[in-house]
């Protein structure tokens, strides 16, 4: 006869893993951990429960809002310098486009950027042209 202290004597080997019931895409069985998987025997992205399906896209949805927000933060504003020169806004330019060129800077947020650049380097020359304007206009007053 055995004692009740034997039969308890299971070890995690001899327990079955517990498995998703789910398949990938590929047509594997699905490879998450046994600490995800839920009551039903699915993981949470292969889960059939009522109203899972809007919960999985909304996860889906921030993560990968969260992944992007990760990789791309923008550029540093040491790295841009100041903008106080034609040569400036050139030297801007370039990084900007490096940065679109490099997935550094997402493609939104570097049109921006250069169409800022453009407005600026606009109202410069419009700033520098009135100013000669006016100085043209000065020295005709003048006997």
């Amino acid at each position: 006869m055995s004692n009740s202290g034997e039969a308890a004597a299971v070890t995690d080997e001899q327990e079955p893993r517990r498995r998703c019931l789910g398949a990938n895409q590929n047509g594997e069985p699905c490879g998450v951990g046994p600490e995800l998987v839920l009551d039903d025997g699915y993981c949470f992205s292969h889960s059939p429960r009522p109203g899972r399906a809007e919960k999985q896209s909304a996860a889906g949805t921030l993560g990968a809002i969260k992944a992007a927000a990760r990789r791309r933060k923008g550029l540093d504003p040491d790295k841009l310098g100041a903008l106080e020169t034609a040569a400036d806004a050139m030297r801007i330019t370039a990084l900007l486009t490096l940065a679109l060129a490099t997935g550094e800077l997402p493609a939104a947020a570097g049109r921006a950027a250069l169409v800022g650049l453009q407005a600026w380097l606009q109202a410069r020359d419009q700033d520098e042209m009135e100013r000669r304007i006016a100085e043209l206009e000065a020295r005709e007053r003048r006997p």
